[in-house]
């Protein structure tokens, strides 16, 4: 099995041009596809992938609607099928959203069977070790349910919330907290191996770190190895970043790097699948 624990989807081509077009004119970070569903489910079919999390944010003024698009795809209706039971559905709160308070969101998604959170504290400009998260925290230590955050560089160059080491109060409190660093800290690799080292729950994803393409803080083959070796494979989940990046390229990359193909197998997919209970 091939898990991707990390795609960013748009409702429409509209509105997923107008996003990813926007990034690029703004950051100089090319694209691959406007991520509607339908363009990833090509996508995951051509690549070999069975199942993939929805790691989307929005706005606060935006989350809410969505949180509920995300969830609204991913069950099925009362007299229809999901349209994408492929898809597994994280949604995102923030301190600072309109409209229901973060917990509230949580409740309300939990009925339509979210299956985790996703945050960007550097986007969404909100410390991870803000202490208006911590009944967050609580409640998805609580429900056993994970939340991916990005850590380390942001597109933007900026990373004033998203080292890793930023979530180290966070796990001295929440020490069951099902949490997974993003790019794999993206930049603040020794910050990854001291949180890895420290906190043996604690996962990573592949995002970008560890990519065919060649941005500023992509591992090359020996450096990504290196890294696999010192957290241990079984941390470690493959995730592409789509629709920045063709996950079929990405899955061809791990599979030739220099690690042992159980290494392999397990970022691919078995370590998300345990992971997620799936």
């Amino acid at each position: 099995m091939i898990i991707d624990s990390h795609i960013h989807l748009h409702p429409t081509e509209k509105v997923g041009k107008m996003v990813v077009e926007m990034i690029k004119e703004k950051h100089g970070v090319d694209y691959y596809s406007y991520g509607t569903p339908d363009d990833y489910l090509k996508d995951m079919k051509n690549a070999g992938i069975d199942k993939a999390i929805m790691v989307s944010f929005a706005p606060d003024n935006q989350l809410k609607n969505n949180n509920f698009w995300t969830v609204a795809i991913t069950r099925p209706g009362k007299n229809r099928p999901a349209k994408y039971p492929m898809f597994i559905p994280f949604i995102s709160v923030s301190p600072t959203m309109t409209g229901r308070k973060p917990l509230e969101e949580l409740e309300h998604k939990l009925k339509w069977d979210m299956k985790g959170v996703k945050i960007h504290p550097v986007a969404q400009k909100f410390a991870p070790d803000d202490e208006l998260m911590w009944p967050v925290y609580q409640w998805l230590t609580d429900h056993d349910l994970p939340i991916t955050a990005h850590s380390g560089m942001n597109i933007d160059t900026n990373s004033t919330y998203g080292e890793p080491n930023r979530w180290l109060p966070v796990l001295e409190d929440f020490p069951e907290l099902k949490l997974v660093l993003a790019h794999l800290g993206n930049g603040f690799w020794d910050q990854t191996v001291e949180i890895a080292d420290k906190y043996p729950q604690v996962m990573f994803d592949t995002a970008i770190a560890i990519s065919h393409i060649n941005s500023p803080t992509t591992l090359d083959d020996e450096e990504a190895a290196d890294l696999i070796r010192t957290i241990g494979p079984e941390r470690v989940m493959f995730g592409s970043d789509y629709p920045w990046v063709d996950p079929k390229n990405d899955i061809e990359h791990i599979k030739n790097l220099p690690i042992p193909q159980k290494s392999k197998e397990l970022i691919l997919g078995e370590n998300a699948k345990g992971f997620l209970n799936l």
